[in-house]
């Protein structure tokens, strides 16, 4: 499978892939994502039900960045001003489960404050490539977080520099080893066939 067809539109600086902590009581609670100087590939693992809670313009307004979306061709960018607002591009909301890039230009963090999604939480996954992240806030291996792509599938962590790939051939089979993840990491899905990611979680 040919691991260079994510041609990223942007220059990737050298950093480290976002590193998350969560806290939370019963089912709300926070994550703060370390940003990198440079690109990271994040995911909002909580989902804030105020008007507007997940857009980015709410969980990014108090930094500059810009944050960089997949289309399916290419990168669609929104750019946010520290205490300005979104200056450029879509105020979008950034719902669980989905993975994108913030751009940087120095060591920061935000906070996303919200509900865990619990219960049995679904995310549909087509052929081709898929930014993604867990809509739960565990972390833990593909297995541990319900991912089973189907054969020939691969699936993309960012290094800071460029992507590792780790293959599969479906059935919780990893033959170079299994991925693993931290809480509101972003990833790429490298789908050979569309198939539904699906994970429950629940609160005791």
């Amino acid at each position: 499978m040919n691991k260079n067809i994510l041609a990223l539109s942007v220059a990737a600086a050298a950093l480290a892939s976002s590193a998350s902590a969560a806290v939370s009581s019963n089912i709300v609670g926070y994550v703060k994502l370390n940003l990198k100087k440079g690109l990271n590939l994040i995911s909002n693992p909580l989902d804030n039900t105020a008007a507007n809670g997940n857009n980015v313009a709410t969980i990014f307004g108090g930094i500059d960045c810009s944050i960089l979306v997949w289309n399916g061709t290419g990168f669609t960018s929104t750019d946010i001003l520290a205490g300005v607002g979104v200056v450029g591009g879509e105020d979008f909301a950034l719902a669980p489960g989905r993975g994108v890039f913030v751009d940087v230009g120095a060591d920061t963090s935000v906070t996303t404050v919200g509900d865990a999604l619990v219960g049995t939480q679904s995310t549909p996954v087509q052929t081709g490539n898929n930014f993604v992240g867990s809509k739960v806030p565990i972390a833990g291996t593909a297995t541990e977080l319900g991912l089973d792509a189907p054969d020939g599938s691969a699936v993309l962590t960012w290094t800071g520099t460029g992507y590792t790939a780790y293959d599969t051939l479906g059935g919780g089979i990893w033959p170079s080893g299994e991925p693993s993840f931290t809480v509101g990491q972003g990833f790429v899905i490298q789908a050979s066939a569309p198939f539904t990611w699906t994970k429950t979680f629940t609160v005791n």
